[in-house]
């Protein structure tokens, strides 16, 4: 009832003022509620945030000074252990050995072991309700490539030295987050073999550096910070306050005010507003992501190759770019990360609003009245939502109808996940930027993430002859994956990519150390407050 108050009144008295310095208070438009890969999940904006402070992983990337003013970025091609004290590579690049740090405790105080780690990639890779077979493949198939010669070392192995990159990001990102296995198999049922229903919505098996205090269903969530983790370092922000505001304009409203010092899924029109108030950081790093359209090539309208073409000039980029987007994006036609060594984006189509031609390829294949689309995007969101209905507008004189199915994420993931939307709207980002995992993450068929119901031999071929490249780092690499990349995006459209955006979310001047991340979080455990 209060917080429903508060979001219709408009107020940002959120909270006092905090004078410790060591408590924060996270604005955002939903909780987390579910929050490994191998249970049933919905990506929130808070998912990563939350999942990052009550998990590690054996390994992350390591943190460097950014080019803006108290911020840092993720080296994403330098990992330092975390759970592991260090890990080596075999000369053949084959083998990757861990070696556990000693003493390390869960949030439920037992030791980790490498027990924990095969256990964790045991349900990962076998749970019915995940998808980490389809995301760390080809770098993880079988749970043969994971041994332990002792209590404290695991090993790793890949087919192929070209998938060692592959696996160290899956293995410091949420595919690679480690469980209390102790604590999970004392739960473990007949009908529940791996405890995934009874963790589902938990948040008290992992071994982060914060554990949850309180839960307030729908409106807030305490997390203090551990002292017992057994990892070197320990936060300076001990308290973080995670509060649901519905609005984003009111969640801008309270970190202007001080009630606040983050704000997660900003506008970027409160975004622009913000940059001018000396008394906040907003991030101008572009995110490790995109905004983008699935298009189901299976059943409905986009199924016939003329109606995906059609569509591609007849979305108006520039309206989305400058008008929702307020600038705060730039155009992208590729999922791949146009920085990484030896990348190629030669031949990949390039679109452009063109009502015209839209109409022409739709009269050439025998469409005279506009073809209805429904297209679902979710409603936590709200610059996609207003995406979805700027490109709604421009379709309609290009010959679409455009129906707007704006639904809870959790839905929408269901939808896409079942092949029951037509298009659909999202962003997001890789959590790994390695290219074959990149590629796999929408074209995988009887992946959760491919809402297109994708299933290409030519495509997967081009992939295979990709992942052989020795070094996927390489311009041998850049142009095999190139060819893939064409072939999914070019020459079948079972996409379409529209823009790289910038961060949605702004941090108080006092904060130090805003993090760029690959999965989009906010990461206070590394920062400070004044």
């Amino acid at each position: 009832m209060t917080a429903t108050v508060l979001v219709l009144t408009g107020c940002s008295n959120l909270a006092p003022k905090q004078t410790t310095g060591k408590t924060v208070v996270e604005v955002l438009p939903a909780l987390a509620t579910q929050l490994s890969f191998d249970t049933s999940f919905a990506l929130t904006a808070g998912y990563f945030d939350t999942g990052d402070y009550l998990f590690n992983d054996l390994i992350t990337q390591k943190y460097v000074a950014g080019d803006q003013k108290d911020t840092q970025d993720q080296d994403i091609y330098n990992f330092t252990g975390v759970l592991a004290k260090s890990y080596t590579k075999s000369e053949d690049g084959l083998t990757y050995t861990f070696n556990l740090r000693h003493g390390v405790k869960s949030q439920r105080g037992n030791e980790l072991t490498s027990e924990d780690v095969l256990w964790s990639f045991e349900r990962k890779m076998k749970a019915a309700t995940s998808i980490v077979p389809y995301v760390i493949t080809p770098a993880l198939t079988d749970l043969k490539q994971i041994t332990a010669p002792d209590k404290y070392t695991v090993k790793f192995t890949v087919a192929k030295a070209a998938y060692g990159f592959t696996l160290l990001s899956n293995l410091s990102d949420i595919v690679g987050q480690i469980y209390d296995s102790t604590f999970l198999k004392k739960h473990v049922t007949k009908d529940d073999p791996y405890a995934t229903k009874f963790s589902s919505g938990r948040f008290d098996f992992g071994f982060g550096a914060y554990k949850v205090a309180s839960v307030t269903e729908g409106s807030e969530m305490v997390l203090e910070a551990r002292t017992d983790t057994g990892l070197a370092n320990t936060p300076t922000i001990t308290k973080i306050i995670q509060r649901v505001v519905a609005d984003a304009g009111n969640r801008a409203t309270a970190l202007k005010n001080g009630d606040a010092d983050v704000a997660l899924g900003l506008l970027p029109a409160d975004q622009a507003s913000l940059e001018k108030d000396s008394g906040v950081l907003v991030p101008k790093k572009a995110r490790n992501g995109y905004v983008a359209i699935q298009l189901n090539v299976k059943t409905g309208p986009f199924k016939d190759i003329a109606v995906r073409k059609a569509f591609t000039t007849a979305i108006d980029y520039g309206q989305v770019i400058d008008g929702v987007l307020q600038g705060r994006a730039t155009k992208k036609n590729t999922m791949l990360d146009s920085g990484a060594p030896g990348y190629d984006g030669s031949g990949l189509p390039d679109y452009s609003y063109d009502a015209a031609t839209s109409k022409k390829v739709l009269k050439a294949a025998g469409y005279t009245t506009n073809i209805p689309v429904t297209l679902t995007v979710a409603n936590d969101n709200q610059a996609m939502v207003d995406t979805a209905v700027a490109i709604k507008s421009s379709a309609e004189a290009a010959g679409f109808d455009i129906t707007v199915d704006s639904v809870p994420t959790a839905q929408a993931q269901e939808r896409g996940t079942k092949g029951q939307t037509e298009a659909s709207l999202f962003t997001g980002e890789a959590l790994a930027l390695s290219q074959g995992y990149q590629l796999g993450l929408q074209t995988t068929p009887g992946s959760s993430s491919n809402y297109s119901q994708y299933d290409d031999p030519t495509f997967a071929k081009l992939l295979a002859t990709a992942n052989d490249v020795p070094d996927p780092l390489t311009d041998e690499g850049g142009k095999a994956y190139n060819a893939a990349e064409k072939r999914w995006l070019g020459d079948q459209i079972a996409a379409i990519y529209i823009a790289q955006p910038a961060s949605d979310s702004a941090v108080s001047s006092k904060l130090h150390g805003w993090t760029w991340r690959l999965d989009h979080a906010v990461d206070l455990s590394v920062m400070t407050k004044d």
